[in-house]
């Protein structure tokens, strides 16, 4: 097949959503939870219905080719609403995490030029904060029906300014179903404007080794590498296309299975990721996408079920309501145990490799083309090869252009012969698999000379009962050590079976029982390694890192510059 876009049936995701609603009108394309219990279905018409009264009404407001509008709200069912609407106007989508600070909500906004603002009454107490450095946002849409502004917002000086700009979805749907009126085929004409090259998003990177930098992907580059996901994967889907979406759809991961099952039809049921687990019984989904944190979940909760295999093999397929089909783990690493486990139980648990600038997948392993120690070969329209720093460069239509307002950045991120850098280390097995060994800018040196990827020693905690993160710290340091945070329920329960007693949770990580058994799962994996690599002291934290102490992306990867200025003077004081 030719590399070239032209050649192929190009359809961006509004002129999908009119085929379907054409052709399976009373099909379910969504079921979200309602807040007083009982559930909401959307049909492909109904879909097809909202998303046009809401592009006939962003439209009307001055919504067209290039004008930014950023969502900052939770998973649901306004969401894929307002973004079909958006991408039928030809605005650009600039999505915000729901968990991201005020500073960075602002800085996100600002950066991209937002003019328009879609969100959520959770939200509105973020915005206020900030309200005063948002000159360009013109109007705030707010997912949520009309309903008392004053008891959400409080009163004050800039309570009233901020109401002027605020429309609530029940105001937007009226409006927009008069324009619809006059105008039957008005999301069809819009929708019918919409070329390759216009730009479809601006999503920002996590910031983990600076400010977020806004990567420009056009409808090419996405659906150059949509093309090739599906041709891909497609052997594994099954025919009863069910999934259960809880990752954000602020992430491209969690967009990326919004964008999947638009194209391919599945019938998706929103959850969180605190209910995901326990809704996968009831929801029996035949599609999970997920990071390694849930697959390690169900791993070790079938694991601790028996002694016997089959038996836990059993309670797999009872935690995942025992239609599951296609199972796909992102954003991080899984060890080969998971895998292999999940392997006997039938199922193929498939990892592959990308980044946001790539739209995002650059490899994936396949169906009957697969190894377990690799993310898998590049996809057919992507070219890699390796640096001679052994850095891991990409070339493709669905590579990015551009770092929005940002040309250093953007130069920067390219080798002279336009190989895009991603700042991964890696090598390729004889089989053509493609092996990560850790990202560049991360690496460990010791005072020894010693380059470490702190990453691939973090993985092997991944399935530990107890050690909830590990964070390997020894830059210029003749030896390593590590800040660790432990499983809150899971190490006090530990204590209470033993007869350990504590006051607190603070308390108990500093029992000499609980190093101890940190000690333990330290030392077992320091025996695998080199003497270089392995960690000599940890310190135990008795917090937690999470998104909103700033220690995690939104994505649950680590901030490493962060923890290490936070804990500076702890690690530091290992070395005495």
């Amino acid at each position: 097949m030719k590399n070239d876009i032209d050649s192929m049936d190009f359809k961006t995701a509004a002129q999908v959503l009119i085929e379907k609603s054409n052709s399976e009108p009373d099909v379910v394309r969504f079921v979200s939870p309602l807040s007083g219990g009982g559930q909401i279905s959307v049909t492909w018409m109904d879909f097809f219905s909202y998303s046009s009264k809401v592009a006939l009404y962003l439209s009307r407001h001055g919504v067209g080719q290039n004008t930014k509008v950023a969502v900052y709200a939770k998973n649901r069912i306004q969401w894929p609403v307002c973004l079909m609407a958006m991408h039928a106007c030809r605005g650009v989508f600039v999505p915000v995490y729901h968990s991201n600070t005020p500073k960075e909500v602002e800085y996100i906004l600002t950066h991209s030029d937002s003019e328009i603002l879609i969100t959520e009454l959770d939200m509105l107490p973020t915005i206020r904060k900030i309200w005063s450095r948002l000159p360009l946002i013109k109007k705030i849409i707010l997912m949520d029906m009309r309903m008392d502004l004053q008891n959400n917002l409080g009163g004050g000086a800039d309570f009233e300014e901020l109401k002027d700009k605020i429309v609530f979805m029940d105001d937007v749907y009226a409006d927009g179903e008069g324009l619809l009126r006059d105008d039957p085929d008005g999301f069809k004409r819009l929708a019918s404007l919409i070329t390759k090259d216009d730009v479809s998003t601006i999503l920002y990177t996590s910031g983990t080794t600076g400010p977020p930098k806004g990567v420009v992907l056009t409808y090419e580059n996405l659906y150059i590498n949509a093309g090739d996901w599906i041709g891909v994967l497609s052997p594994l889907i099954p025919d009863t296309m069910v999934d259960l979406l809880w990752l954000p759809m602020s992430h491209i991961f969690g967009w990326g299975e919004l964008g999947l099952g638009n194209t391919l039809g599945f019938t998706t049921y929103f959850t969180t990721p605190a209910a995901v687990l326990s809704d996968m019984p009831t929801v029996r989904p035949t599609i999970f996408i997920s990071v390694p944190a849930y697959w390690e979940k169900l791993y070790l909760t079938a694991k601790a079920s028996s002694e016997d295999k089959n038996k836990q093999i059993a309670k797999l397929r009872e935690l995942t309501g025992g239609r599951l089909r296609f199972c796909l783990s992102g954003g991080a690493g899984l060890k080969r145990e998971i895998k292999e486990f999940f392997y006997d139980a039938e199922l193929l648990l498939i990892e592959g490799y990308g980044l946001t600038e790539c739209s995002p997948t650059l490899t994936m392993n396949r169906k009957d083309d697969f190894d377990f120690d690799t993310v898998g070969k590049p996809f057919p329209r992507v070219e890699l090869r390796l640096a001679p720093d052994g850095e891991i460069l990409a070339k493709g239509l669905n590579i990015f252009k551009e770092y929005y307002k940002d040309p250093a950045a953007t130069k920067e991120a390219f080798d002279a012969d336009g190989w895009f850098k991603t700042g991964d280390l890696g090598e390729f097995t004889q089989r053509g698999f493609l092996k990560i060994r850790g990202r560049k800018k991360e690496l460990i040196v010791t005072s020894g000379g010693k380059n470490i990827s702190p990453q691939l020693i973090e993985l092997r905690f991944k399935d530990d009962p107890y050690i909830e993160h590990i964070v390997v710290y020894g830059d210029e340091r003749k030896y390593l050590t590590a800040l660790v945070t432990l499983k809150q329920d899971a190490t006090t329960a530990y204590a209470k079976q033993r007869g350990i007693t504590f006051t607190g949770f603070t308390e108990l990580v500093t029992n000499e029982a609980i190093t101890t058994l940190v000690r333990s799962s330290v030392d077992t994996i320091n025996n695998d390694l080199a003497s270089f690599e392995t960690i000599k002291k940890f310190y135990i934290y008795d917090g937690h890192l999470t998104p909103d102490s700033g220690f995690l992306t939104p994505s649950l990867k680590l901030r490493r510059r962060n923890i290490y200025e936070a804990f500076k003077d702890r690690l530091d004081a290992l070395y005495d």
